[in-house]
């Protein structure tokens, strides 16, 4: 009996873990373990990047939340304005989950300054310095939204601009929009998010595979460094196969998982600029 007893408990471990891992039917946020929030905040909080030099115009912004929470931001603006009508398009670019608003200072400026468009980046809720909020990918997600809406009332178009994490946001708010007028490029995005045993676990739906549908395809772009380890997945080929055959648009570099080094942006900013100017007036 004893053999028997101890044969089973490793099954039923298993079990259990399988359960806990595979279950499609999570909340509607992810359950994302306190240890590893607090991991990816302290790394974002130690990236302290220098302001570039630059020609465009730099902005301290502070968009205040439903909840009365005020997110710190900032926003790169050409030095002239071409037309009135290119003045009310934006660009939202959302960082990943270890990553401060300041690491996109440079990406902000360049693309404000070749895409002719003012480019917005806000800090994720509790990822401030000074800030005491505890985060949630659905709360982030309903912060994100807010802010879109808030962007769009000037009545132009929106192109959001994701990077790993941040992409999985992006493809979220162009789900969630009615209308034609926002679109999302996702930089780096896992196609399908990893589920790690007692530490992180997603619904389905918030997958970028499983959220780029029919009618979402058509407004997305999708952008991987051929040295990411995310491009490697499986999932990744079938989100850039399902993407190219609905109508959007798929680029394929060299490079690793989000390089934003001086060579890295040099290939991804012209794709970022093409991206915004696609459906320009």
């Amino acid at each position: 009996m004893r053999s028997s007893s101890a044969a089973v408990k490793p099954s039923l471990i298993i079990v259990c873990l399988m359960i806990l891992c595979s279950s499609s039917k999570a909340a509607d946020d992810c359950s994302v373990a306190d240890v590893l929030v607090n991991s990816w905040i302290r790394m974002a909080r130690s990236h302290s990047s220098a302001l570039p030099t630059t020609q465009a115009i730099r902005r301290e912004l502070e968009f205040k939340t439903n909840d009365q929470v005020a997110l710190k931001g900032y926003s790169y603006s050409p030095p002239y304005e071409e037309s009135e009508t290119a003045a009310k398009h934006f660009v939202l670019l959302l960082q990943g989950s270890a990553s401060s608003a300041a690491q996109l200072a440079q990406t902000a400026s360049g693309l404000a300054l070749a895409a002719k468009r003012e480019v917005f980046v806000y800090e994720y809720r509790g990822y401030a310095a000074e800030s005491t909020a505890h985060p949630t990918a659905a709360v982030i997600q309903r912060d994100i939204d807010a802010i879109i809406d808030s962007l769009s009332e000037r009545g132009g178009r929106g192109v959001v601009i994701g990077l790993s994490m941040g992409a999985i946001f992006a493809i979220q708010s162009l789900k969630r929009s009615k209308g034609g007028d926002l679109r999302a490029l996702v930089d780096s995005a896992p196609a399908q998010v990893p589920t790690i045993p007692f530490l992180l676990r997603c619904p389905q739906w918030m997958n970028p595979l499983d959220a780029a549908t029919a009618d979402v395809v058509q407004r997305l772009g999708v952008l991987y460094g051929a040295d990411d380890g995310w491009s490697k997945d499986r999932a990744a080929r079938q989100l850039m196969e399902k993407v190219k055959a609905g109508g959007g648009r798929v680029w394929m570099i060299e490079g690793g998982h989000v390089d934003l080094s001086r060579s890295g942006l040099a290939a991804r900013l012209p794709i970022y600029v093409d991206f915004v100017q696609q459906r320009s007036p």
